[in-house]
């Protein structure tokens, strides 16, 4: 299991792409002078560990010139870069705009998620996306929200080195709202050399330990799983910590050796 901070990984690509955007180069003197030397502005972009303190990182994009509502999430952020289990709230997902798990699913070479409920979003076609988003999101944000997920789409299975992605849902996610676009839009995707859709079936449960929705993401190689993710309507929680993240390997594994093929479904 990983024994380094993702997220300070993840928080460096972000500091980065603020430098970037601002136009200053990694050498840049005052940038430097702000967090110690050039050499520590490297290590924190490279996503390791320095000591430098919340309040720098604040000033470091301040003077990039970053928003403000940024600015504060990565130093409330920084505050506990080192914790193996932290959360983002939903509000700050929505105040910053920047979202720690698609960072982190950006990173990935690996991603096994779970679902109860809903088609999990990599695989949603438009029009259910449409219709989910006409539930719970006001009218304009609707055309936005529809373009970010299709383009997550094609970022995770359109890459050159592809991401293995295996999807496990409850048998009550294809009764629930899954058309037949939907379905075939599922059967497409799993074709895919790198994806894998499995369903388990509501006549076989109970499931142990497969009652709420997470991810698995992986980093480096598909066997060293590196942090779980789980959503709530207030807050994205993490675990780095590597007893929970082999707890939840465990169990989706196990969940899909219990699984039937999408291909096996039946109206």
């Amino acid at each position: 299991m990983s024994t380094v901070s993702e997220l300070r990984k993840v928080v460096g690509r972000e500091l980065k792409a603020q430098r970037e955007l601002a136009g200053e180069k990694i050498t840049d003197p005052e940038a430097g002078a702000i967090i110690g030397s050039t050499r520590t502005l490297r290590r924190i972009e490279e996503g390791k560990s320095t000591r430098v303190t919340f309040a720098g990182i604040g000033r470091l994009l301040e003077y990039y010139g970053a928003p403000d509502k940024v600015r504060f999430e990565m130093e409330r952020i920084w505050r506990f870069m080192d914790d193996k289990i932290w959360a983002q709230p939903s509000h700050a997902v929505e105040n910053s705009g920047w979202d720690a798990y698609l960072e982190f699913e950006r990173m990935a070479v690996g991603l096994d998620q779970y679902e109860t409920t809903f088609v999990p979003g990599p695989l949603q076609s438009m029009g259910y996306m449409s219709r989910l988003f006409e539930r719970g999101a006001a009218p304009e944000r609707i055309p936005i929200l529809i373009e970010n997920r299709l383009a997550r789409q094609t970022e995770l299975i359109g890459k050159v080195d592809p991401v293995r992605l295996r999807f496990l849902f409850s048998e009550a996610v294809l009764r629930g709202g899954c058309d037949d676009q939907q379905l075939a839009h599922m059967l497409k995707l799993d074709a895919h050399p790198s994806v894998t859709i499995k369903f388990l079936p509501l006549a076989d449960g109970p499931y142990p330990m497969l009652n709420v929705p997470f991810s698995v993401l992986s980093f480096r190689n598909t066997e060293e799983p590196s942090i779980v993710y789980l959503e709530s309507p207030f807050e994205r929680r993490f675990y780095e910590d590597s007893a929970a993240v082999g707890k939840y390997h465990q169990i989706f594994e196990g969940g899909l050796r219990q699984a039937k093929s999408l291909k096996e479904f039946q109206r």
